[in-house]
């Protein structure tokens, strides 16, 4: 199992990996451990890592973790997908906004190159009868926009891209 925590900015990379019964082999940025545990109670444990005896209690609370290990007081975060999605070098530059269902359009709001916010409509979709605003789902700049009022689209069709 791998995970990656954060403590004060600090990335740690934490492999797990059971070898036999009662014993793990744990790698922190690299570095290799053999751990042998013992549980104490719910959630605090005796670790013998490399010889060395250590006292462990972890809390956890919606991907934080809170670790008290030998009289030290720790906090670290887990990367989550929202996490990950926070920091800038994993931002989505484009949006693609794809139709669910064939349709018609009926018309079309803005032309590309033309700058949105975020649920602003950019094209009429007629489907089933009924009208539908298809909305920008950020504030960007309309870098595609493939059909034109009257065109038949097919469910999973391009409608526009944001960026």
């Amino acid at each position: 199992m791998n995970i990656t925590l954060w403590n004060n900015g600090r990335r740690y990379q934490l492999e797990l990996e059971e070898e036999r019964a009662g014993f793990v082999r744990i790698k922190l940025n690299g570095r290799e451990y053999r751990v042998k545990g013992e549980r104490i109670k719910d959630k605090e444990w005796l670790l013998w890592i490399n010889g060395r005896v250590y006292d462990v209690i972890v809390q956890s609370n919606r991907g934080t973790y809170t670790v008290y290990l030998n009289g030290y007081c720790l906090e670290f975060k887990k990367d989550t997908s929202a996490r990950l999605l926070g920091r800038s070098e994993f931002q989505v530059t484009k949006k693609d906004v794809v139709t669910s269902m064939p349709g018609k359009i009926v018309k079309v709001l803005v032309k590309e190159g033309d700058e949105v916010e975020k649920g602003q409509p950019v094209v009429i979709l007629e489907a089933m009868k009924m009208q539908n605003a298809i909305k920008s789902p950020k504030k960007g700049r309309i870098v595609r926009l493939p059909p034109k009022a009257g065109d038949s689209v097919e469910a999973g069709a391009l409608l526009f891209s944001v960026e």
